[in-house]
């Protein structure tokens, strides 16, 4: 197994052409807070976490991924990562260097093989995380993130090999779950798609009371429920997705399963069934399109910041 120094999902970057409605649905409704504003661009912090926001949402012609952000410890880890990057002739975009962009630090951004802009980065300035109070239905930080892939395998290899995922589970052969360097069981996963997008973000909750009151608060307010309230197989996690304005699919979870021995793991195959997929049995039927997406028009073509 290759060696993982990413920690976690630092922050998703989308850029939206409903740039109001995206901002006023994931801070008075999601529950997200805005960390700083500028003009066209909006960064959403969760209450819970240091991480200098979770989501940056930029005004655009499309609606399309900036970039997905992952987070090192030290900058001697970005410096790592770029030297196997540029051994395996990655396609570079910039650094590694100082980041200007709100929160700071350092890092570099890069291609990923279908295209996406990722970004590693380490030495952020931290918020100030405030404790969450029981029954507070707001996200505490990022859980995970899922993309959709038309090369599953080789995307799959390629973030085996090269970031160092290691494998935890597989949803049959349309889904993969890839661990990071910590505990949990994942912290990305990728899916089979007929073409590259965003299949969804997702968002932890204090624990499972607040996560419930998060899903009936958002049910309540008229929100698009796609799939939901259940609990899953893989991951042992619960999951409550809605659409967000702009057709992208934001999660609530918790409870994400942690591995304590991952040298005695062994991946398991879960299968695409009810008992599996909505342990629990009280999901309402799921809607794929979401899912699925639109094809990504930013494959190929960084952000402007």
């Amino acid at each position: 197994m290759s060696e993982c120094r990413i920690t976690h999902v630092r922050y998703v970057g989308l850029g939206v052409r409903s740039f109001d409605r995206q901002v006023g649905f994931y801070q008075d409704l999601w529950g997200l807070v805005a960390e700083q504003s500028e003009s066209g661009v909006s960064y959403l912090a969760a209450a819970g976490s240091t991480d200098p926001y979770s989501l940056r949402l930029r005004k655009a012609g499309e609606d399309r991924v900036d970039v997905v952000s992952f987070a090192v410890p030290t900058a001697a880890d970005v410096d790592w990562y770029a030297e196997r990057l540029i051994a395996r002739r990655v396609r570079m975009i910039s650094g590694p260097a100082s980041l200007d962009t709100a929160g700071g630090g350092y890092g570099m951004r890069f291609h990923d093989p279908d295209g996406r802009t990722v970004e590693i980065a380490a030495g952020l300035t931290p918020r100030m995380a405030r404790e969450v109070a029981e029954r507070e239905h707001v996200p505490t930080g990022l859980s995970h993130v899922v993309l959709n892939s038309p090369d599953l395998p080789a995307t799959t290899r390629w973030y085996v090999e090269v970031l160092g995922f290691a494998i935890t589970d597989y949803l049959e052969d349309v889904m993969v779950f890839l661990k990071s360097a910590t505990d949990f069981h994942h912290c990305l996963a990728l899916a089979q798609g007929p073409h590259v997008s965003l299949n969804h973000v997702a968002y932890e909750t204090r624990g499972l009371d607040e996560y419930l009151r998060a899903t009936g608060s958002m049910m309540r307010a008229g929100g698009d429920l796609v799939w939901g309230p259940g609990r899953h197989g893989p991951g042992d996690n619960t999951f409550a997705y809605f659409c967000d304005e702009s057709g992208f699919v934001a999660e609530y979870t918790t409870a994400l399963e942690r591995i304590a021995d991952f040298e005695a793991w062994a991946p398991r195959v879960w299968k695409r069934v009810p008992q599996e997929s909505d342990q629990w049995g009280t999901a309402c039927v799921r809607r794929p399109e979401p899912f699925v997406g639109r094809p990504d028009p930013g494959l190929w073509t960084p952000p402007p910041f």
